[in-house]
């Protein structure tokens, strides 16, 4: 797998740099001397010198969630484009079930959502509306990968000692200092970043560490979280024999017609989701009945008696962008934003929700958005 970091591979490494953070001054300085930059970081990988920066955290609030960022410096950036595309997504993306679609090219939430519907649909045709969803999401997923058990199962299928002592070092900068406790069982335990971000500096002396949690905002973070999960997946595909069963990052949905099975097939993921150090989230995870109507990828499902899906926005969205269209207003006013950046805002919110059935829902939108900027452009 060495083989397949050479310098072209840096140097397309370099492209996807300038094509994601080329407008970020940091970036723009390591890209003008980009050949010196990109034969040093060569170097270093293949003498086993390399070493990442710690980089930086931020918070991002998204869809009503807060989030942790990690920012990561030019160099490691394309170092990680370079392990993630020339390396660990070839080698794992033939482990993964094809019906996982998130963070892969060509797939995506789309892909996801249409073969859900694919699945939906041959339910429909042999058992009706007749049947049960029963929709799994992970607590803190990213917070709780262990580092052990994800080295162990990449180098399973990567036996390449120069590849896992560059994600070695990676994961150690995720880190987690937990020297403001002697919880012997701490890592046994649900971890939860933004708590952990209340907690006293001065509490953190580094005397303890704890090896979990990778962050979110990096190229191996995004395949480690679609890989991590294979054990279960490839359970319910291939041993189980579900077809209609569907995977997106931390979240999973099953379509089966008899609830009973799905409560034993839940207990049998909790087994496996325990041995991977995953828990279940059980105030999101439900068994809930078709006909009743669910939700899934921020879409809200319903099947009718004649087998028509109705795609609907949920209310959290739909509330949560009213309250947006307001702040937005907000800052026209003071002169933050002009109204022509104000529509770009909405109408990329607007323009991704042509695809639901919410022809209403969107003229009502449509008309506060109106009525509050006073342009009926």
């Amino acid at each position: 797998m060495t083989r397949n970091i050479d310098a072209d591979a840096f140097i397309r490494g370099t492209c996807r740099l300038e094509r994601s953070s080329g407008w970020k001054q940091n970036a723009q300085r390591f890209l003008l001397n980009r050949l010196t930059e990109v034969s040093n970081l060569q170097k270093d990988v293949l003498t086993g010198t390399y070493q990442p920066d710690q980089g930086g955290k931020f918070r991002i609030h998204e869809n009503g969630h807060e989030r942790i960022i990690h920012a990561m410096t030019p160099r490691d950036a394309v170092l990680q484009h370079v392990l993630t595309d020339e390396v660990l997504i070839p080698a794992l993306r033939r482990y993964l079930i094809y019906d996982n679609g998130a963070s892969l090219k060509g797939k995506g939430i789309s892909f996801t959502r249409r073969r859900f519907e694919e699945h939906l649909r041959w339910h429909y045709r042999r058992y009706g509306t007749d049947g049960y969803i029963l929709l799994i999401d992970f607590r803190k997923y990213f917070d709780n990968i262990r580092h052990d058990t994800a080295l162990r199962l990449v180098a399973e299928k990567i036996p390449d000692s120069i590849i896992i002592s560059i994600l070695q070092k990676i994961f150690k900068t995720y880190e987690v200092d937990v020297s403001y406790t002697n919880n012997k069982d701490i890592e046994k335990e649900v971890f939860n970043s933004l708590e952990y971000q209340h907690i006293s500096k001065e509490l953190l002396t580094g005397r303890r560490y704890m090896r979990k949690s990778i962050s979110i905002g990096s190229q191996i973070s995004q395949i480690i979280g679609v890989f991590y999960p294979t054990l279960i997946d490839n359970y319910c595909k291939t041993v189980k024999g579900i077809r209609c069963y569907d995977a997106y990052m931390d979240d999973r949905i099953i379509i089966h017609p008899d609830k009973e099975y799905l409560k034993r097939l839940l207990k049998e993921i909790e087994t496996i989701a325990g041995q991977l150090g995953i828990t279940i989230n059980k105030k999101k995870t439900q068994i809930v009945k078709i006909s009743h109507g669910f939700t899934w990828l921020k879409t809200r499902y319903i099947l009718t008696d004649t087998g028509k899906i109705i795609r609907k926005i949920p209310r959290d969205a739909v509330k949560r962008e009213r309250r947006r269209i307001k702040k937005i207003k907000q800052l026209v006013e003071t002169g933050e934003l002009t109204e022509k950046q104000a529509w770009v805002q909405y109408k990329s919110w607007r323009g991704d929700k042509k695809w639901y059935h919410a022809h209403r829902t969107l003229r009502d939108m449509d008309k506060l958005y109106k009525e509050l900027m006073k342009n009926d452009k």
